[in-house]
């Protein structure tokens, strides 16, 4: 049986579940390593672009896209 992580994580669960506090993810989010989106009152990140800064991985730019 193979576990599947969310594609989106709250940014109020961030700290739990990666270890990184939010202020941390709002830094990167200024750097353009990763982007919050914002649906009415709550704020998402995409759980594979946290995984991938956190590891030190090549990040896409935000917006650009691949190919």
């Amino acid at each position: 049986m193979s576990l599947t992580r969310p594609l989106f994580v709250r940014m109020n669960k961030v700290q739990e579940i990666f270890g990184v506090s939010d202020d941390q993810v709002r830094i990167w989010a200024r750097k353009n390593l990763i982007t919050i989106f914002k649906r009415g009152r709550m704020s998402f990140v995409r759980t594979e672009d946290l995984a991938n800064v956190i590891e030190g991985l090549p990040t896409q730019a935000v917006g650009q896209t691949v190919g």
